[in-house]
């Protein structure tokens, strides 16, 4: 996660415009969409601030694995780029990413809530996965994943194409079915 999207984050779980978070961190609204965009590349004393400002702290856990607010971002581009099965690759890659880490790693590669990707199927499927690896430790989980927006009127094969079968119900992950995902267990053991 950049600089720029974690500030972008922030500011939008606190529902803040730029130029409010701007006044509270006392940095204009030019510099944080620049830094917003990716365009600068802000001091550590810049983003701390903007983060303070958005009653957010920065705080560091030991992991190299993409957070899902990364991945959201990565899946956002192949939606647009209409490339579905790069969008499939990044999914399966936080399921990876979300194995691999315990407890406060897990928790911290979720907690951030990733932006739209454009594609309500891949929001829900986001926010399943989440709430799957974190419900198997107990971890508690993100508000993010139980807004509306991440579940789904009518039922959605993971990784539909002309190879893709429907999974048995009762082969559906809970947190799968709850948002209308529907994926094989067995898609998500494997690493």
């Amino acid at each position: 996660m950049t600089a720029g999207s974690l500030i972008r984050a922030a500011r939008k779980s606190r529902k803040l415009t730029q130029r409010a978070l701007g006044r509270r961190a006392q940095l204009s609204q030019p510099h944080l969409s620049l830094i917003e965009r990716g365009h600068q590349n802000p001091s550590f004393d810049a983003v701390e601030r903007a983060l303070r400002a958005a009653g957010h702290r920065l705080v560091s856990v030991p992991t190299v694995r993409d957070d899902t607010a990364a991945i959201a971002a990565d899946i956002r581009i192949a939606v647009a780029d209409g490339r579905d099965d790069l969008a499939l690759r990044r999914f399966i890659q936080l399921n990876d990413n979300l194995r691999a880490e315990r407890g406060a790693a897990r928790f911290a590669l979720a907690i951030s809530p990733p932006e739209p990707t454009g594609s309500r199927q891949w929001d829900a499927a986001l926010a399943a996965v989440v709430a799957h690896h974190l419900g198997a430790e107990r971890l508690p989980l993100p508000d993010w994943t139980d807004t509306p927006e991440r579940a789904l009127r009518r039922p959605w094969v993971l990784g539909e194409g002309p190879y893709t079968l429907t999974p048995p119900p009762d082969r559906v992950p809970p947190e799968f079915a709850k948002r209308r995902v529907l994926v094989d267990e067995d898609t998500l053991a494997s690493a």
